[in-house]
């Protein structure tokens, strides 16, 4: 009887306490921390594979003007706006006001080589 009783005590005790404001701010504060960490994760590869592309097109690039490098740089720095950049300017070749020619070949050829584990 003595044990049910220190039982139910501690599970009201418990309650209480995990109820209360400093814990559950506490609480909060661990999950965003680990949903931060946990995105790191997540996107790390993706991250890698930008930067490694973006490290072999610099040295091509390198002669283009500002805006344009501005531009490249830009679409190469999420998953994202380099699906976009592919699929209109490199598979449906629509006109790109920025990058044209044998840059746009070429840069397109390095898209294609981006693998995303």
């Amino acid at each position: 009887m003595k044990r049910t009783i220190v039982l139910i005590l501690e599970i009201a005790v418990l309650v209480v306490v995990l109820r209360s404001s400093f814990v559950q701010f506490w609480l909060a504060d661990i999950q965003d921390n680990l949903s931060d960490w946990m995105t790191e994760l997540a996107t790390m590869a993706e991250r890698e594979a930008l930067s490694d592309l973006q490290k072999r097109i610099r040295p091509f690039i390198a002669n283009l003007s500002d805006y344009q490098r501005e531009y490249i740089m830009d679409i190469t720095s999420s998953r994202s706006k380099l699906e976009h950049f592919q699929r209109y300017y490199c598979i449906e070749k629509d006109k790109n006001p920025y990058v044209y020619g044998a840059t746009l070949i070429y840069l397109c050829s390095e898209i294609r080589k981006v693998q995303f584990d």
